[in-house]
């Protein structure tokens, strides 16, 4: 079972945390097999451990895609399309909880409520290509990405829209 609320607080997914040295391998030794692993430059190309032509390279569990760079270079865990019905993240062969946290058109003020409700910490909601996006940290380094669907209409209210971790890098010193 993987908890999207444990996600949004510590940055993990199950037993797994994602590092910006993740490896396809590590993914699926942690979460087992994906719906799918594809090159976007190369649709054709099967992925080979080891092979550099096969990256850039993404794997798929549902909803959820792992963006990897090269064999070494994890830059994304990312979501964008909500196929669960009612606008939920669905995980594919991954058990996930704790979905209605992350359901795609929540308001950001409810979004904010229901995350001070289950003891997640924010640190930052800032304007994202303002004026009509917000971009909100959690303190497990997820970014959760609000738009407005249409800025220019009164009473319009940013909404949920995606989410994700970024590899980000180590600081020296």
């Amino acid at each position: 079972m993987i908890s999207l609320i444990a996600f949004l607080q510590h940055g993990r997914i199950g037993p797994w945390r994602p590092g910006a040295d993740s490896t396809p391998q590590a993914v699926f030794a942690a979460l087992g097999p994906p719906d799918e692993v594809y090159t976007p430059t190369d649709l054709d190309r099967s992925y080979r451990p080891g092979d550099a032509r096969c990256f850039p390279l993404i794997v798929g569990y549902g909803d959820i895609e792992f963006h990897f760079e090269s064999e070494t270079a994890l830059t994304t865990v990312f979501v964008d399309g909500f196929s669960g019905r009612g606008g939920y993240v669905r995980g594919g062969p991954l058990a996930l909880t704790d979905t209605g946290i992350l359901r795609a058109g929540t308001p950001l003020a409810r979004f904010l409520d229901n995350a001070a409700r289950r003891g997640i910490a924010v640190g930052d909601v800032r304007p994202h290509a303002p004026p009509y996006a917000f971009l909100v940290t959690t303190s497990g380094g997820i970014e959760v990405g609000f738009e407005h669907d249409d800025p220019a209409l009164a009473g319009s209210v940013p909404r949920l829209n995606w989410f994700c971790w970024v590899a980000r890098p180590t600081p020296v010193g």
